[in-house]
């Protein structure tokens, strides 16, 4: 099914404005990335590329976009090699994708390399290595279908649009439930120390990795917003992270918080 029989038409657009916030009890965003080349379409409107084997799901998909105000227009694709020459795909927004499908991390790696687009993951799998091996490639979040609903749908590709990190909570605990699996006696001889974060850093952090917005972490530990801002970007700067969401996973992936 393709909803979009026309090219969206690449062009310059300014870029979406979004804040740190907590979605819902069903999807955390972790706050704004770094600027990036992708931006919405005339009045804001977002362009959404969907990506997905099943046609079925990807209707289901497209149905709850195209109802949007703030969505211009819904295309799609069933393989990788079908998107990588659909028209549509250079100017969109935000691409959602099943990481199940062959070449999908190495789809999502062409992408950041490539466009300006923000990836976010609708994966049937969200276990550890799936979760890290997605963000390391580049995408900005990762939903699970198993407990996705419109809302958080619509949600999640806001919030990429604006480059924030988005994870649902099922699948951070996944990620935080794998620290158990890694002792500091295993980490320090391969030179991962727990130093590379700074206490201060790993609290912050892990109240991030909790879903709590910058101002809300500043409350809690009595700083400015500035200033958590500043630790967040150094956090972010050490971890050799593109995003708040890629800093959590790394993090966790290497024990630090």
């Amino acid at each position: 099914m393709l909803l979009s029989g026309r090219s969206f038409g690449a062009r310059a657009r300014p870029s979406l404005k979004g804040k740190s916030v907590v979605l819902s009890a069903s999807s955390l965003v972790f706050g704004r990335g770094p600027p990036s080349k992708s931006r919405p379409g005339e009045g804001g409107r977002l362009k959404v590329f969907i990506l997905d084997a099943h046609s079925i799901y990807r209707g289901g998909l497209a149905a709850c976009l195209t109802t949007l105000e703030d969505v211009d227009d819904v295309a799609e694709a069933g393989s990788v090699a079908e998107a990588k020459q659909h028209p549509a795909l250079p100017a969109a927004d935000v691409v959602l994708i099943d990481n199940d499908l062959a070449g999908g991390h190495d789809f999502i790696r062409w992408i950041r390399e490539t466009s300006g687009a923000r990836v976010l993951v609708c994966a049937s799998r969200c276990d550890e290595p799936e979760i890290l091996a997605a963000t390391q490639a580049g995408a900005v979040g990762y939903l699970c279908k198993e407990t996705l609903t419109p809302d958080t749908l619509i949600a999640g590709v806001r919030a990429a649009a604006t480059g924030a990190g988005v994870m649902a909570p099922e699948v951070l605990g996944s990620l935080l439930r794998g620290i158990s699996r890694v002792s500091r006696e295993v980490l320090e001889p391969r030179g991962l120390s727990l130093s590379r974060l700074t206490s201060r850093e790993q609290e912050v952090l892990r109240l991030v990795a909790a879903g709590h917005p910058t101002r809300e972490v500043a409350r809690r530990l009595c700083y400015s917003e500035r200033t958590i801002k500043n630790v967040i970007h150094d956090v972010v700067t050490k971890l050799n992270a593109r995003t708040r969401s890629q800093a959590v996973a790394e993090a966790v992936r290497e024990g630090l918080i």
